[in-house]
């Protein structure tokens, strides 16, 4: 009884361990030369996946439509496509994202933060 016990015990640990939630909020600065932005990602689940928009702070840009968002693997991936703008980023265990974020092919390292 008590060997049942614990492996539900470890196998219910373990499904939170794997679960990781991306939902929220990630906030990162971005170093584009000349000037810093500070970008937000709000990220919410829907019936139909992930689903984003973006805030440009400092330009005074809010709720930028994110055309997609899609995170596998510990990998969030988004596109902002009117914008030519791409994502890909991982997960780390410190709950940032360390990623890369382009726009029109230019590739800035981003990290985001909740």
């Amino acid at each position: 009884m008590k060997k049942i016990t614990f492996l539900l015990l470890f196998f219910f640990a373990s499904l939170n361990t794997f679960a990781q939630d991306i939902t929220g909020d990630w906030k990162g600065l971005l170093k584009v030369p000349g000037a810093e932005l500070n970008l937000v990602l709000h990220i919410t689940k829907t019936e139909n996946g992930l689903s984003a928009t973006l805030d440009s702070v400092d330009q005074k840009a809010f709720g930028i439509p994110v055309t997609t968002t899609v995170f596998e693997n510990s990998t969030l991936k988004f596109t902002v496509a009117n914008l030519q703008i791409e994502y890909e980023g991982v997960l780390e265990k410190d709950q940032t994202i360390t990623g890369t974020f382009k726009q029109m092919g230019q590739p800035l390292p981003l990290v985001l933060k909740r």
